[in-house]
């Protein structure tokens, strides 16, 4: 079973549905692993993921398994937004192949009677890429023009929903003030698009990269970077809220076992691709801006 959480809400209820984001950064990283890649690679802004960063989706894609059967979440109330990079589009292919066990009630339009009992939510969650969830590129290294048309993608990821239209397309180059912005209006959006259930608890499933986790944390929560925990690969934060009003409640980051950046379902984080929340002067600390690091879960 996944271990307690903790979330600091009312327990939902038939009559009072609660809707839940998950935010994931993508797994560990190739590039960073084998930096020699970027030498001849055509697309170097667009790397895979590791064979740990695959392991590191599939652990996350188990836990979130796990979590959905006991929160009793089927797949008709869940909804994957991932950015078009190749890394979360890998993690959330990973991710989703794990969901072997949550309930699958998704229907079609088709009358096959009873195919569905056949199919696992791994085979009826769509993968629909967000580019407003997309990479930051604070540092001019022109990362977006690596990106291939989304059919290209769709040929080697048969999830990715090829009928989603993206909410936006955020204005590049952006400097850190853009960026933080382009997260509010995402955050908008999402609670906009995505409403709480009538009956039903919702979940929203967002993977993206870790400045994006950082950002899309504070626009939707409201804290401040010092209170959110780095975003290791394949952390998870889970935001929660009751209502169709645009806040939500998240762990607080000293919270053991919170999900603000929870990483407990890893068994190895790796030391190449690393937590981050360095929105700072690099020349400090390498930029770094979260909680203190000895008061983080």
């Amino acid at each position: 079973m996944p271990p307690e959480t903790n979330q600091e809400s009312f327990p939902p209820t038939s009559s009072n549905p609660q809707q839940s984001i998950y935010i994931i950064r993508h797994g560990d990283r190739w590039d960073y692993l084998h930096p020699e890649w970027k030498k001849n690679a055509e697309r170097k802004g667009d790397p895979s993921l590791s064979s740990l960063g695959h392991e590191q989706a599939r652990q996350a894609g188990r836990y979130l398994d796990q979590l959905f059967v006991k929160e009793e979440i089927s797949t008709h109330n869940i909804t994957l937004l991932s950015s078009p990079f190749l890394r979360t589009i890998q993690t959330s292919n990973e991710l989703l192949a794990e969901m072997k066990q949550t309930a699958n009630d998704y229907d079609d339009g088709n009358d096959n009677g009873d195919d569905n009992a056949n199919t696992t939510a791994a085979d009826s969650i769509k993968i629909q890429p967000e580019h407003s969830i997309f990479e930051l590129d604070l540092w001019g290294q022109d990362l977006h023009s690596s990106l291939p048309e989304m059919e290209e993608r769709q040929c080697y990821f048969p999830r990715i929903d090829g009928e989603y239209q993206t909410m936006f397309v955020p204005s590049l180059p952006e400097t850190k003030k853009q960026f933080f912005e382009r997260c509010d209006l995402a955050m908008e959006h999402i609670s906009r698009e995505f409403p709480c259930g009538n009956d039903k608890n919702r979940v929203i499933i967002l993977v993206t990269h870790a400045a994006c986790c950082i950002g899309l944390v504070k626009s939707a929560s409201g804290v401040a970077l010092e209170e959110i925990n780095p975003a290791a690969p394949c952390a998870l934060y889970k935001l929660t809220r009751m209502t169709n009003e645009n806040e939500w409640n998240i762990d607080h980051h000293s919270k053991v076992g919170g999900m603000n950046g929870f990483i407990g379902h890893m068994k190895d984080v790796g030391t190449f691709t690393r937590p981050w929340n360095n929105f700072g002067n690099r020349d400090v600390d390498n930029g770094y801006t979260g909680p203190p690091k000895c008061c983080q879960n």
